[in-house]
């Protein structure tokens, strides 16, 4: 439990923008504060949300799945309004971004249905394909001895591996890793990011048309799963579908990209802790989880109370926003020793990376693999890379991801593994 009795009071609400790039850019620092005088706090910035940063109560609110609502439903009956991301509303009419935005049985019997393409054995028949691909990607670039390890490698390696499991034609991984990507990683103003929302409409007709060529051409993919499934004694909706396959292609390309580039960008600017990986490669599975917990690619998640609660020693009325940070949870001092560090040995790692409940993130054990596999393939091929740091780039402003924008290296060049492509032949 928490210590409290050398904490000086504090006002019962605070007037945070959390959106502005100042809160941003030091939010580490800001959610310490936060974290040691009021962790759980009223915001009256935009329309008013609690926020909440310490590890005990973040972790209260996401088992909680009754009391802190997952689902986004502005139509809803119950007389809650059931906001969006970041404690924003949401316009109506957006649909439900599929497992993340459901509750009950209706999200029990869709991860049912999900669960075996992401169980550990179906991972590990995935990592033969998984080094296949790393490989090819890694050989497009390593005789030049020049890359940008977020633009050539951890973006499409784990966007191919995605898009294929999926059953989508992987060869239009630029597509949707350049959608995915500009629309997490600039800023609102950026032409890049205006260009990648204004294409919204378009990557959700071609999510949903390729479920609708599914219905007709079942194969053995993930796509072909969800329309063939019944949740709650019915199909779903090509609706519906999208919204799974928003949520899975979504979480499958930019949250690996963030961790891996993150985690390159550690080892490129610590000596220490890449030649320690370099001499003994069996601590590449703690070092993934490390860099998981410090980072944490996704940072938050928004909740609604359905009914009062009190959480943390504040009192929460029902249909209020309740917005949890992941990477504040992460970095709790009462929780990890040396929480603002990168300790990739460390013995015992409990952070909430991928959340917690019956809402933990789907897809674990698949960025695990991938990770894995990216780190050792680095290491093993271009193990001298050198980061531009005046190129380097990251995320500007975005509360719901830490990634990379850009990080151009150098590196001794090498020679190609003479893989075959795994673009259907490009």
């Amino acid at each position: 439990m928490r210590n409290n009795t050398s904490v000086e009071p504090v006002n019962e609400t605070v007037d945070i923008d959390h959106q502005h790039p100042d809160f941003i850019a030091n939010r580490h620092g800001r959610y310490g504060e936060l974290r040691a005088r009021c962790p759980v706090v009223y915001n009256t910035a935009y329309g008013g949300f609690w926020l909440v940063t310490d590890y005990e109560s973040v972790a209260a609110v996401a088992r909680d799945n009754e009391t802190f609502a997952h689902r986004f439903d502005p139509e809803a009956d119950d007389g809650i309004s059931y906001q969006g991301i970041c404690g924003i509303p949401r316009p109506k009419g957006t649909p439900r971004m599929g497992v993340s935005e459901i509750d009950g049985p209706d999200h029990a019997d869709l991860r049912r249905v999900l669960n075996p393409h992401m169980s550990p054995r179906r991972v590990e028949q995935l990592r033969p394909r998984m080094e296949e691909i790393s490989t090819w990607f890694l050989d497009e670039v390593i005789e030049a001895g020049r890359a940008d390890l977020v633009l050539d490698y951890a973006t499409p390696v784990p966007a191919v591996l995605t898009l294929e499991s999926m059953g989508m034609p992987a060869e239009n991984w630029d597509y949707y890793a350049e959608f995915f990507h500009a629309s997490a990683s600039y800023e609102r103003t950026d032409p890049k990011y205006i260009a990648a929302v204004g294409r919204w409409q378009d990557m959700w007709d071609e999510l949903v048309g390729f479920a609708r060529f599914r219905r007709r051409n079942p194969s053995d993919d993930i796509t072909t799963t969800l329309v063939t499934c019944e949740v709650a004694g019915r199909p779903l909706t090509d609706s519906e579908v999208g919204g799974v396959m928003w949520n899975l292609v979504a979480g499958g390309l930019d949250t690996t990209t963030s961790l891996v580039s993150w985690g390159l960008h550690h080892l490129g600017t610590v000596p220490d802790v890449r030649g320690r990986l370099l001499a003994d490669q069996t601590l590449v599975p703690g070092a993934v989880e490390e860099f998981l917990r410090f980072y944490s690619p996704s940072e938050t998640l928004t909740r609604t109370a359905t009914r009062d609660v009190e959480l943390g020693g504040r009192r929460i009325a029902r249909g209020d926003v309740v917005m949890i940070s992941w990477v504040s949870a992460n970095h709790d001092p009462e929780v990890f020793q040396q929480a603002d560090e990168v300790v990739i040995d460390r013995s015992v790692n409990r952070h909430l990376a991928f959340g917690l409940g019956g809402h933990r993130c789907i897809g674990a054990q698949v960025a695990r693999m991938e990770a894995e596999v990216m780190f050792r393939d680095v290491l093993n091929r271009i193990p001298d890379y050198v980061i531009d740091e005046d190129s380097f780039r990251p995320y500007p402003g975005n509360l719901l991801m830490t990634g990379v924008v850009s990080m151009p290296v150098v590196f001794t060049a090498g020679r190609r593994h003479g893989g075959t492509s795994p673009l259907g032949g490009l």
